[in-house]
């Protein structure tokens, strides 16, 4: 007799089941490369062996951050008709840059205190990162995972993980720790390769019916950018970081946004809800505002709890923007490489903005940090207050292109922009109107009064000039992608 079963073992297999999902190679591939910038530049042993006689050592990061934006804006711009996949050399000759990139940051000033050196291996470091993350984001398409949870759990776990352990390692081994991730991560893409060999990316919706989607996702990056830019100021300009505990503090704000994440991925991964990463957008603005609110304050109390609430924002905001594209990736409103390169490329530019916004307002960071002004804060909250005010419009925009579904009128103008786009002839047009409205191939037939063999054919000249092969998969894309059917 098979024993039962009880409830809390079944929902043990679910949740070993949904963190095997959860915990992908592509997840973590994405947590990898996060966990390489994170750890590279804010664990203590690394960043604080930097030679004081080096000159201009607290821009290199920025020369990372800086090219990296450059690279993430011009990647979808110079991709748009052939993906990443297509060049192979690609996947061998980007990681060994990154760590080259990589080592030559630690050794120009541990080794060969080289200003050039130094400057010339932050550069390499941020073009071929902003390229690895690309490859990543097609990767991960590349598997159809809509789960957004997922990106938002490994980071999580993968970024706590690597940042604990370089935090508590020698500088040596936190070193060789960090210049070894970009090849760890080209071992996980090689893998993902071998499963996934072809990247079959989503069918794009017609031109006309896709820019509402470019709109909203443009209008969400900006904001996101306002606000990472204003944490960044705000954790940049403490005085807590010129302390001896500002570089722990680093490390303690970037925990705390790991340790977000994985908690909004929670309820995900228990009980298969879908990540709200609208709603946690606009938690993490106000997450923002109450990080502003204190550091304005002038209060010493509250200077590091709002130093490591800055960070942990910006953290959560490179995070959940990136899971906020995904859906729309999916549903065809944009192609992966414009998600991806504007999720990270707007935070990239954000955190350069908000460094020199701190220099130009404070001075340099190696002097003592004045009080910050009562003015500047107040304007600045009502920044993000008005941002917030934004996010809520956009969320609901971008709930409403993705889950409502479209009226006749609003189908027949898709059908038409997807005949203006594919060629199709005005008869394979009517019959595509009909198709979006569910009728068969009988009831066309009798509709048209054509034969049944006709519209068969007519169907298939449809199927040819769209790429699409399946009447579920038309459909689909009749509608905006906005319902879900089968056959």
């Amino acid at each position: 007799m098979t024993p039962k079963r009880g409830k809390g073992a079944e929902l043990a297999n679910k949740g070993g089941a949904a963190r095997g999902k959860y915990l992908t190679t592509e997840t973590c591939g994405l947590g990898l490369f996060w966990s390489w910038c994170y750890c590279l530049w804010f664990v203590p042993d690394v960043y604080a062996g930097i030679g004081a006689n080096l000159p201009g050592k607290e821009h290199a990061w920025l020369a990372v951050l800086g090219s990296a934006a450059v690279v993430q804006f011009l990647v979808p711009i110079f991709f748009r008709r052939r993906s990443l996949s297509s060049f192979p050399r690609l996947y061998v000759f980007v990681p060994l840059v990154m760590f080259a990139g990589t080592v030559g940051i630690e050794l120009s000033y541990s080794v060969f205190p080289s200003v050039a050196l130094y400057y010339f291996s932050s550069t390499l470091a941020g073009v071929s990162s902003a390229f690895m993350w690309h490859q990543w984001g097609e990767r991960y398409m590349a598997t159809k995972n809509a789960k957004v949870g997922a990106v938002a759990f490994a980071f999580g776990v993968v970024l706590s993980a690597l940042l604990s352990t370089t935090f508590v390692l020698p500088t040596v081994l936190s070193d060789i720790c960090v210049a070894l991730i970009p090849l760890v991560s080209s071992y996980l893409l090689s893998c993902s390769l071998k499963t996934h060999p072809a990247v079959v990316p989503a069918a794009l919706l017609p031109k006309a019916s896709r820019k509402i989607g470019f709109g909203a996702m443009a209008k969400v990056s900006c904001i996101a950018f306002i606000v990472c830019a204003v944490c960044t100021f705000s954790w940049a300009s403490s005085p807590v970081l010129q302390q001896n505990m500002g570089r722990d503090l680093l490390c303690a704000g970037i925990l705390v946004g790991a340790f977000l994440m994985v908690a909004a991925a929670l309820p995900s991964l228990l009980f298969g809800s879908e990540l709200p990463a609208g709603r946690l957008l606009s938690w993490t603005c106000m997450l923002a505002v109450v990080a502003l609110a204190m550091r304005a304050s002038n209060i010493a109390a509250l200077l590091p709890l709002s130093f490591v609430l800055s960070m942990a924002a910006s953290v959560a905001l490179d995070v959940l923007l990136v899971s906020y594209f995904v859906s729309l990736v999916v549903k065809g409103y944009t192609a992966s490489t414009t998600a991806f390169g504007f999720s990270e490329g707007f935070i990239c530019a954000a955190m350069v903005a908000g460094n020199f916004a701190c220099k130009a307002v404070f001075g340099q960071s190696d002097g003592e940090i004045a009080a910050f002004p009562v003015e500047l804060g107040l304007g600045l909250l009502c920044v993000l207050a008005l941002m917030l005010l934004l996010l809520g419009d956009q969320q609901r925009e971008i709930n409403l292109i993705m889950t409502s579904p479209p009226e006749a009128s609003e189908m027949e103008r898709n059908s038409k922009a997807i005949a203006d786009e594919f060629g199709l002839s005005a008869r394979e047009y009517e019959i595509l109107v009909l198709l979006g409205q569910g009728y068969t191939t009988q009831s066309v037939a009798r509709s048209l009064v054509l034969s049944p063999y006709t519209v068969q054919t007519h169907i298939k000249h449809i199927y040819a000039k769209t790429g699409i092969h399946r009447r579920s998969e038309l459909m689909d894309y009749v509608n905006l992608k906005r319902t879900t059917y089968h056959e």
